[in-house]
C-alpha cells in the first residue's frame, strides 16, 4: 500500500482544479454555439423569436423623448462650456495685452532716464597710481577730504 503525502494530495487537488478550469474556459469561449445571436435575458439564452409588443413600443418612444431631452441638456452644457472658454480666452487676452503695455511703458521710462543721465569721466583718470605714490601724505589727505566733501 502506497503512502499519500500531503504534498502529493495537494498536487492531485491542484491538477483537478486546473482541469475543471480549462473545461470552464472551453465552455465560455464559445457561448454563441447554440445561440447565433448571442442574446441572453437574465442569464438564460433566448432560443426563439421574440416579437415586439405595444408596451415595448411605447417604452421606446419614451426612451427617444428622454434621449432628445438628454441631447438638449448636453447641447446646453456644451454651449455653456463654449461660452466659458471664450470668456476665459478673452480674459487671458486682456491680461496679455495689459502685461505688454506695462512692459512697453517700463521700457520707455527706462530709456528716457538713460537719455537724461550724464556720465562723465573727468576725475577718474586724472591721477595714476604712480603719480599718487610720489606725492606727500599731507597733499593726499587734503585730496581725500575734498572728495569726501563732494559726496
Amino acid at each position: 500500500m502506497e503512502k499519500i503525502s500531503p504534498l502529493r494530495a495537494s498536487l492531485k487537488a491542484f491538477e483537478q482544479f486546473k482541469a475543471q478550469r480549462a473545461q470552464k474556459r472551453q465552455e465560455q469561449n464559445n457561448p454563441n454555439a447554440t445561440n447565433p445571436f448571442g442574446l441572453t435575458f437574465k442569464g438564460s439564452m433566448i432560443q426563439m423569436d421574440v416579437f415586439e409588443s405595444q408596451a415595448s413600443r411605447a417604452q421606446k418612444t419614451e426612451e427617444r423623448a428622454s434621449l432628445n431631452d438628454r441631447f438638449q441638456k448636453a447641447g446646453k452644457l456644451a454651449a455653456s462650456a463654449w461660452v466659458s472658454t471664450i470668456n476665459r480666452l478673452n480674459s487671458m487676452k486682456q491680461s496679455i495685452i495689459s502685461f505688454g503695455n506695462r512692459m512697453k511703458e517700463t521700457t520707455i521710462n527706462t530709456w528716457d532716464k538713460l537719455n537724461k543721465t550724464e556720465i562723465t569721466f573727468q576725475g577718474l583718470f586724472k591721477d595714476s597710481v604712480s603719480s599718487l605714490q610720489r606725492r606727500p601724505v599731507v597733499e593726499l589727505e587734503t585730496m581725500l577730504n575734498e572728495e569726501l566733501q563732494t559726496i
